[in-house]
């Protein structure tokens, strides 16, 4: 009897162990997205990345001055940007060169930072989930690192308020 009792008692204590493992883990929080390690260029600056972000909303926009969608969205993204201030950080990506991003963020008033990706933005994108590796493409992560969801194309005022919405209510201290 005291063996029954003895081999029933590791296995429970196995049991009991491996359920506490699995709890644990699924606890755990998901990593950070890569972006926050990328570094990139700013248009006036050293290379950096992302991660200074981290604590509030975050919206990487990829976009390019020669993309008309991405002429469409940016004046929308302005708007955002200071309808959001403090909770939420706007950040363009462009896949191009200075000059051109210069000349487009001062034609358009863009009052978030700019970083210059050029070709190399693609490879980026398709990282972050863009399956078609074409602009403008939008991420939406909330203030611990983690994506809350993708635009591909054109992004709707819509789409993008729900996103925002749902990155701030999972950031602490932003609601």
């Amino acid at each position: 009897m005291n063996f029954v009792l003895s081999t029933f008692g590791r296995h429970a204590a196995a049991l009991a162990a491996a359920l506490a493992c699995s709890v644990a883990l699924a606890a755990a929080p998901a990593a950070p997205a890569a972006i926050y390690q990328t570094q990139l260029q700013p248009l006036d600056g050293k290379l950096e990345s992302l991660d200074r972000y981290r604590g509030h909303a975050l919206v990487v926009n990829f976009w390019a001055p020669w993309c008309g969608p991405c002429r469409t969205e940016v004046p929308e993204f302005v708007a955002m940007q200071d309808a959001y201030r403090g909770k939420a950080q706007f950040v363009g990506v462009a896949l191009d060169e200075a000059a051109a991003v210069r000349a487009f963020a001062h034609d358009y008033g863009i009052n978030y930072p700019l970083y210059l990706a050029g070709m190399g933005g693609i490879a980026i994108m398709l990282r972050e989930g863009d399956t078609r590796g074409a602009v403008p493409f939008t991420v939406v992560y909330d203030g611990n690192g983690h994506k809350v969801g993708t635009i591909t194309g054109l992004a709707s005022p819509e789409k993008l308020e729900a996103l925002l919405a749902a990155a701030i209510a999972a950031t602490p201290g932003d609601h």
